[in-house]
């Protein structure tokens, strides 16, 4: 039997714990609802740019440019997004697993956004060659625009050759999944996921050229998936971490009533202990009178 003692400190501890991932999880609520209309408002504009410049590349089959010819090198640029902070589940883990197994046998050049993702690659043996903290959590287009403006100007300088992203898709607040897109160089076969909205044959005619159009559309487009992945990846962040700090309020529930059910029974075994020393002690007593 466990001293009283004992659970009533254990009690104690876990309701300490309950409160914290209580407050959690009413915390972690609010910042997904304002995640989840950031993504409701974002959601449509992401799925329309990717069919649009899947229709432009459609319809474009012999228009050469940098930003959508492919290149033969293995230089590759990853950003890969994660939390600032813990506690949301698995979340950080599988996006950042995934993102390992992409970069096996590469030397990647690797922008991560959140201090986790930094922190795990470099204890991996990976150089960081950039970091942004601050946009993991509230995601804005201007962390957007710096973090497109270096791989643009990577991509113009010839200095790498592909550049990747790697997030976590939402898809439901209970289903969210690690996944990969390509930014550049644009391919066709990038973009089969993607449903276009109007089927027509014919080539398109672009004013004032080719070139000015895409040197001018692809920086925009790279801005806006930067944009719509960082939103998703928050979204998702939140109803993981509210996920699991639910289940951890109704694991401390369990325990709670499982250790105050051990106290009880502690409790009423030590006052019969005690009941039983003072009847033996009465009755020794008695004995001692009557001899």
């Amino acid at each position: 039997m466990q001293n009283i003692s004992d659970i009533r400190r254990r009690i104690r501890s876990i309701e300490q714990t309950r409160q914290i991932t209580r407050a959690m999880y009413m915390l972690s609520s609010a910042q997904m609802k304002k995640a989840m209309t950031r993504y409701e408002n974002n959601h449509v504009f992401f799925d329309r740019i990717r069919a649009t410049m899947k229709d432009i590349l459609t319809h474009s089959p012999h228009i050469e440019h940098p930003y959508i010819t492919p290149r033969e090198g293995n230089r590759v640029a990853y950003v890969v997004i994660a939390g600032d902070k813990g506690m949301a589940g698995g979340y950080n883990h599988n996006v950042l697993q995934f993102a390992l197994e992409q970069m096996k046998d590469k030397q990647p050049y690797v922008l991560t956004v959140g201090s986790l993702a930094c922190s795990y690659f470099t204890a991996r043996g990976y150089k960081v060659d950039m970091n942004f903290v601050a946009a993991a959590q509230n995601p804005a287009l201007y962390e957007c625009r710096q973090v497109a403006e270096v791989l643009i100007g990577l991509f113009d300088d010839n200095l790498i050759d592909e550049v990747y992203v790697c997030y976590t898709r939402y898809l439901s607040s209970m289903r969210q999944v690690p996944a990969m897109i390509k930014l550049l160089p644009l391919e066709i076969r990038d973009f089969d996921d993607v449903q276009v909205e109007y089927e027509y044959q014919g080539d398109m005619i672009y004013e004032p050229s080719p070139n000015r159009l895409f040197a001018t559309l692809v920086p925009q487009y790279v801005i806006g998936e930067l944009y719509g992945v960082l939103v998703q990846s928050a979204a998702s962040e939140h109803c993981a971490r509210m996920t699991a700090m639910d289940s951890a309020t109704r694991n401390a529930d369990e325990m709670l009533a499982k250790l105050k059910q051990q106290y009880s029974t502690a409790r009423q075994f030590a006052i019969t202990r005690e009941i039983s020393e003072v009847v033996g002690t009465a009755e020794a007593l008695v004995g001692e009178r009557r001899n």
